[in-house]
C-alpha cells in the first residue's frame, strides 16, 4: 500500500506541474502538416475532452480462488466456477496536458470464485465501483510525440469506492453460508490502456485494470474462516471490513474500449501515399491525446547574409519622388505641389505656386475684409546686407495694415546666399528676419508683434543655383508668409 500511495502522489504532482504550461501562449505551429489557414492558435484551441465505453471479462482474486490463471471453466458441478462474469461501464477523459491527464470512472459487473482445500465453498456477487485516477502517457514520455503518432498508451493510478452484495456457498450442497449484504468500501485501481486513432473521433482499444479493495470479504468469506457453523452465517453487521489473517481482497479486468473523442471540428486523419496524415487546411483542430503542443511551435529563425538584405530590400521604403526636391521656377514651392512650375522669376504665388499679386492680394484683402490666405512673398537683399529696399516698405504698411484688421498671423523666414561660412550666413538671415520684423512694429504700425513667426535657415534652403548672379539674387531673401 505504502509504494502504491508513493505512486498516486507522484501523478497528481505532474498533473499539477502540466498546468502552468497551458497557460503560455502558443505561436504559430511549424509542422510539416501545418497551414496557416488551421485554425490552431494555442493550447486551448485543442480538444481536451473524450469519452469512452468498455466491457469485458472480469476476475477475482482472494481467498476464494482456486487458480492462478484466465480463463479457466473448472467446475465441481455444472453450475459453479470462477470464469464467465462480465463487467462493462463508461470513462470520462480530460487530457490535461500532452502528458498527464485524468479519468473518471464507473463500471458495473459480476464477480465469481471457489476453494475446495479447506474452504470447499464458491461465492457469486455483484459490484458497482466508481473512481477517478490520474494518467501517464507512456508513449509520449518514452517514445516522444513524433513516433508511433497514432499509439496512446497511458499508465493510470487513483482512487474510488466499490459496491457491493456478495453469498458464499458449499461447494457440495450448495447450502448458502454467508452473505455480506450490501456493503461499500475503497478500492485502488491501477492499470494500462492502450488506444489507436481509427478516425478523427473514433479511438480502439484495450484497458487492463486491478483494484486493490480495503475489504477482505468480498467473497463473503474471511481469511483463515473455515468454520460453517451457523453463528457464522451472516457477516452484516460486522463494522470492518478488514477482519482476516489473509491478504486483502482485489479484483480486476480486461477490456475493449471504444472512445469518442468530444470537441470542436477535429483534425481530418486520412491515408495518403500509404501513410496516415493529419489535414490542417481543410481546417478542424488537433486534440491533445495525440498532439504535444510542443511540436507545433514556430522554431526561432536565423537568418543568413542573403536572407537578412532580401528582407532588407523587400522592407524598403518608395525612393522619394525627386521632384519634392525641386524649385524649377524659384517660387519656394517644389514642383511636386506647383500648380505652374514655369512661374516668371520673382512672381508672387500661393500654396500651389500659382502666380499671385501679393501686394495687390493684401490690397483687396484690407478692401474687402476677407479673411487671410495662405500666402507667399520674398523680400530681396543686396550682398551682406540687411537694410530693406524702399520697394518692399509699402508691401510691408499694408501687411501691418491687414493683421490689425483681419488678425492674420505672418510667418518670416531669413535666408542667405552660399558666399560666406555657415556660421556667418545664419548670423545673417538673422538679422535680416529681424529687419523686416522690426520695419513691421515701428515704421508699418503692427499693434501686437506676437502675431509674427520667426525663423533663420542661413544658406540651407536655397531657391536657386548660387552660380548665377540671379540666383544669388532669389536666395538673399526673407519670406514673409500669410497664416489665417
Amino acid at each position: 500500500m505504502k509504494k502504491v500511495s508513493q505512486l498516486i502522489c507522484s501523478l497528481a504532482l505532474g498533473s499539477l506541474m502540466a498546468l502552468p504550461s497551458l497557460a503560455q501562449p502558443l505561436e504559430q505551429p511549424n509542422s510539416p502538416d501545418y497551414n496557416p489557414k488551421a485554425t490552431y492558435d494555442g493550447p486551448y484551441k485543442l480538444n481536451t475532452w473524450s469519452i469512452a465505453i468498455h466491457g469485458g471479462p472480469s476476475m477475482f482474486f482472494g481467498d476464494l480462488r482456486e487458480y492462478d490463471f484466465w480463463p479457466v471453466n473448472k467446475t465441481t458441478t455444472d453450475s459453479h466456477k470462477e470464469s464467465g462474469t462480465f463487467q462493462g461501464g463508461l470513462t470520462i477523459n480530460k487530457q490535461l496536458s500532452y502528458l498527464f491527464g485524468a479519468r473518471l470512472d464507473g463500471s458495473i459487473g459480476k464477480l465469481r470464485g471457489m476453494k475446495r482445500r479447506n474452504y470447499n465453498r464458491y461465492f457469486e456477487g455483484n459490484y458497482q465501483d466508481v473512481s477517478l485516477s490520474g494518467t501517464v502517457n507512456l508513449k509520449g514520455l518514452l517514445m516522444g510525440p513524433n513516433k508511433m503518432k497514432r499509439w496512446k498508451v497511458d499508465a493510470y493510478v487513483g482512487f474510488g469506492q466499490i459496491f457491493y452484495d456478495s453469498k458464499a456457498y458449499d461447494l457440495t450442497g450448495g447450502v448458502k453460508l454467508r452473505e455480506t449484504g450490501k456493503k461499500n468500501d475503497w478500492i485502488i485501481p491501477t492499470g494500462l490502456a492502450v488506444n489507436y486513432e481509427l478516425t478523427s473521433r473514433l479511438d480502439l482499444g484495450l484497458d487492463f485494470r486491478l483494484n486493490y479493495t480495503n475489504s477482505d470479504y468480498l467473497d463473503a468469506t474471511w481469511g483463515g474462516d473455515y468454520d460453517r457453523t451457523p453463528n457464522l452465517n451472516s457477516i452484516k453487521d460486522a463494522k470492518t471490513s478488514h477482519k482476516g489473517n489473509s491478504e486483502l481482497d482485489s479484483y480486476g479486468y480486461g477490456s475493449v474500449v471504444l472512445t469518442y473523442k468530444l470537441g470542436k471540428k477535429p483534425l481530418k486523419v486520412k491515408k495518403e501515399d500509404g501513410k496516415w496524415a493529419y489535414k490542417p487546411d481543410e481546417g478542424g483542430y488537433y486534440h491533445l491525446r495525440y498532439t504535444d503542443p510542443k511540436v507545433l511551435l514556430r522554431p526561432v529563425k536565423i537568418l543568413t547574409l542573403e536572407e537578412m538584405d532580401s528582407v532588407a530590400k523587400a522592407n524598403r521604403p518608395k525612393d522619394i519622388d525627386p521632384r519634392l526636391l525641386l524649385d524649377t521656377d524659384g517660387d519656394g514651392v517644389s514642383d511636386f505641389f506647383d500648380k505652374e512650375p514655369n512661374s516668371p522669376a520673382g512672381s508672387i504665388v500661393d500654396g500651389s505656386g500659382r502666380v499671385l499679386d501679393f501686394d495687390t492680394y493684401v490690397k483687396n484683402a484690407l478692401a474687402t475684409g476677407a479673411a487671410c490666405s495662405e500666402i507667399f512673398a520674398n523680400v530681396q537683399f543686396d550682398t551682406d546686407k540687411n537694410l530693406l529696399k524702399p520697394e518692399f516698405q509699402d508691401m510691408l504698411k499694408n501687411v501691418a495694415a491687414l493683421m490689425n484688421k483681419n488678425g492674420c498671423r505672418l510667418q518670416l523666414a531669413g535666408h542667405a546666399d552660399r558666399r560666406a561660412t555657415d556660421r556667418y550666413n545664419m548670423a545673417l538671415s538673422r538679422r535680416r528676419v529681424d529687419a523686416v520684423k522690426n520695419y513691421l512694429i515701428n515704421e508699418a504700425g503692427l499693434k501686437d508683434a506676437s502675431k509674427v513667426i520667426v525663423d533663420y535657415f542661413g544658406s540651407f534652403k536655397p531657391i536657386a543655383e548660387s552660380s548665377t548672379r540671379d540666383g544669388l539674387l532669389k536666395n538673399r531673401r526673407v519670406e514673409l508668409k500669410l497664416l489665417p
